[in-house]
Order: structure tokens, then sequence, then C-alpha cells
């Protein structure tokens, strides 16, 4: 579907041009701010209700006040002369956009997880997000089953958005990382999708281009400048992690090559549970000559019920002598099995695998984070992480902070190897090996324990 856009008070520039004629199933315009990306939008979803009768075009953003305040004003900009005319109608009501042709543009939210199956039966032809990055990847992963037909309408998802959120990682994974900017990316399914990349040098009005071009360049941290100004998606406006470096001068940092852990290092493990979101756990090992850490092995896995995570991760580490094993105190009030009641902790206690409760306040593991990020004396970071811990890698440098709560992160991003890796960093053992634990009888554990259930 390529179509020349035609909507009254609107004039896409040589970058919103090459979005609107994407051949790509789903195409991503953006970067940095100003680039005209809500106008873009707004336009593709515009034009579509013309072109094609009775079509139905859902527009997302997060919120409905967002809504209000971006998406709504910027319709009636570019559509003024149709809704004078008796061309389309707005009701505010349903938050729909009702034209003569039948076509409807629905405004749409989805604040919560929940919010998502407002639409399981909706037929949606043209799928828009405006700030993709605010959404988690399991709401666009859901919203885009909605996206089907019966009749002749072309079928996209198209959105933009700037880096940083909740969802600045699988965006970039998903989108940036692929393939190079607007050359389209086919996966082993045959699905496609590209992304466009968006300046505001590349925003259509002139005058606009200079004055917010000027206050950006003026911007003070040079680490915002360059995600606002030049759409730079290794770093963004909310980063947490803003130490994270891959490679220094092309030398390691904070990731490296694997290598064979000696046996007499200490080693830990801590773990957060998950079943409807995803468990993960990390393998850590510290090196007594440096003091340094290292996050050796990763566990990551979704909807794996507790008896098979036991199984799995008793496989990985079954010849290596754990000191311990950190997770977070909820373990012991997470009901594992429905028909006795027990919680996760007991039946992993059952089959073997032993857990401490660790620290879990949040300040204190984020320092502790932060500290490991942090570089020893000779140059190199505390904590080092190996290359084949992919996830770990791809989620801790896109965490953002709480917009709440500015000295923490944001809960709604993919934070499961983070929350892991604060478990281990502020319950870390000391560098002399201590003493092998002995487990103590699970009715004895049980009693100890019973004050967090």
């Amino acid at each position: 579907m390529t179509h020349q856009v035609k909507v009254p008070d609107y004039t896409a520039s040589k970058r919103q041009t090459k979005f609107h004629k994407s051949e790509a199933f789903e195409t991503l315009y953006g970067g940095a701010a100003g680039g005209g990306k809500t106008a873009a939008l707004v336009a593709e979803a515009i034009t579509y209700a013309l072109e094609y009768p009775k079509s139905r075009i859902y527009l997302f953003r997060r919120t409905i006040p967002e809504l209000k305040q971006s998406v709504v004003p910027e319709i009636y900009k570019q559509c003024a002369a149709y809704l004078d005319s008796g061309g389309m109608k707005y009701n505010s009501q349903d938050r729909t956009f009702v034209f003569r042709n039948g076509s409807i543009v629905q405004l749409a939210y989805c604040e919560v997880a929940s919010d998502i199956y407002r639409y399981q039966s909706a037929e949606i032809h043209l799928l828009l997000f405006d700030e993709l990055t605010h959404f988690p990847q399991d709401d666009y992963e859901y919203l885009k089953t909605r996206v089907r037909s019966t009749g002749e309408h072309p079928l996209k998802v198209m959105s933009a958005t700037n880096p940083g959120n909740i969802g600045h990682g699988w965006v970039k994974q998903y989108f940036i990382d692929v393939a190079e900017p607007e050359k389209i990316f086919t996966d082993p399914e045959g699905n496609t999708r590209m992304f466009i990349p968006a300046r505001v040098d590349d925003h259509p009005v002139e005058a606009f281009r200079e004055s917010y071009g000027k206050r950006l360049e003026a911007t003070k941290d040079p680490d915002l400048r360059r995600a606002l100004r030049y759409g730079d998606w290794d770093i963004f406006s909310g980063q947490v992690f803003t130490e994270w470096r891959r490679e220094v001068d092309d030398k390691p940092y904070h990731v490296v090559d694997p290598f064979p852990i000696p046996a007499f290092w200490t080693k830990w493990f801590a773990y957060d549970w998950g079943y409807n979101t995803y468990a993960g756990g990390i393998w850590l090992a510290r090196d007594p000559a440096s003091d340094r850490i290292y996050g050796y092995r990763e566990f990551y896995v979704h909807a794996m019920s507790a008896s098979k995570q036991v199984e799995t991760i008793q496989g990985l580490d079954n010849t290596e002598n754990i000191v311990t094993r950190w997770a977070d105190p909820s373990l012991w009030k997470q009901h594992g099995n429905v028909e006795t009641g027990e919680s996760v902790a007991v039946i992993f206690e059952k089959a073997g695998l032993i857990f401490q409760p660790a620290n879990n306040d949040r300040k204190s593991g984020l320092n502790a984070v932060h500290e490991g990020l942090a570089p020893l004396p000779d140059g190199l970071p505390k904590l080092q992480i190996f290359s084949s811990c992919v996830n770990t890698i791809r989620t801790l440098p896109a965490l953002p902070y709480d917009p709440n709560k500015p000295e923490d992160v944001d809960t709604r991003a993919e934070d499961h190897l983070y929350d892991c890796l604060r478990y281990g960093l502020v319950n870390e053992r000391p560098a002399v090996m201590p003493e092998p634990l002995i487990p103590q009888n699970i009715v004895e554990r049980r009693n100890k324990y019973a004050s967090l259930r």
C-alpha cells in the first residue's frame, strides 16, 4: 500500500513521505524530537480512511489524556475542512472520527495490561501507535493479532516514537538493530518491517525546524542532546544506567567473551520468580584476585511451571558449587500449588533448590548495580557480563527511571534480570570461599521464614 497523502492542512516532508510510502507490514518512524511524528500518523490515518471506505483505523496512545492533548488537536488541525463540511464527525464520548464513506478512526488507549482486552473483538485494518516506546512489547504483539480483514482493505501497522521509556529496549531490538534505516527487514516467517529515522531537520515547517533545533542544540546534558536532537538509540532521556558501555576504545568493558570459571571462585545465584511474566536468574562469580564479579550465565523463561524451572536451573549448575541462592522474599508468598497452598519457595525446597530471602530494598539494590558498573582501580568495571547473557545485555541498559519515583527503575519495563542483579549484588558474598551451606530441614525453614508468608 503506497499512496500520495492528501490531507487539507498537511504537507509531508521528504522523510515523512518515505514513511507514507513504506511497503513494509510494520513501519516505525522516529528517533529525535520534533520530526513531525504525530502529524505523519494522523495524516496516514485520514488518508487511509478516505481511500478505503468502511475502513477501521485504530490510533493508540498510552493514556486518554495523551490522546486529548496531542492527537485530537492534530486531527482538528489537519482536517478542519472535512469537519466544517460534514465529511467527518467527532464523537467525543467514543473518541471516534466517523467519515461519510463509513470509515472510522478510533482513538484508543492501553494504560494497563488488562486494557488490551477491550480490543479482543476488533477488526483493525490500519493499526497506529503514537510513542510506541510507551508500550510493552506484549501489548504491541497482542494488538497486532487484531489486524485482520474479511474484505479488500490492505493491512498495515505504523508507529512513531522517540527513544526512551519502558519500551525502548524491545523497540530498538525489533526495529533498529535488525537492519539499516530505510531498508525493509524480512523475518524467517516472511513478515516485513522497516525503520525510518526522523530528526527535527525533517519537520516540514522551516520556522519550527530552526527555532526548535536551536533549543535542542542548547541542551546542556550531552547525553540528552544526543537522544533528543540526533535520535541516538544507544542513549536516551531517563536512562538509568548511562554508564553502561559494551566496549570502550574497541575493547571489552561491561561485556566480555565467556571463559571457564575456576572451581575455587565463589559462585552464587540470584533469582526472580515469574510465570505470567518472565522468570529470571543470573549466576555470579567473583575473582578473588581482582574482586571483580562476572555474570556468567542467565536463566530467562516465560510460562514455565515451578517444577520445570527447578529442573532447568538444576540442570544448568548441577556440577558447580553454588554457595547460596538469593530470591525476592515474595517467593515465600507466591502460591505455586493451588491444591496444597504451598509457596513457590517450598516447592523449590522440596526439589532440593534452597533459596535465601534477599535484601529487597530497591534503593540499596539500585546503588549496588551502579557500583557494580563502576570501574575498579584497574579501570575496568567491577561487574562484567558474559556475552552469552543476551537478555541481561539487552534489557539492563534499556531501563528507564520511574516518572513518579525518580530514584527507582520503572517496574513497567522489562526489569526481571535487573531485579536478579540487584539481589545478587546487594547480597554478595565475601571474596573468601565460605563453608558450604548445609540445607536445613524443610519444616525448620518454613518456621524460620513464616513471617514472610
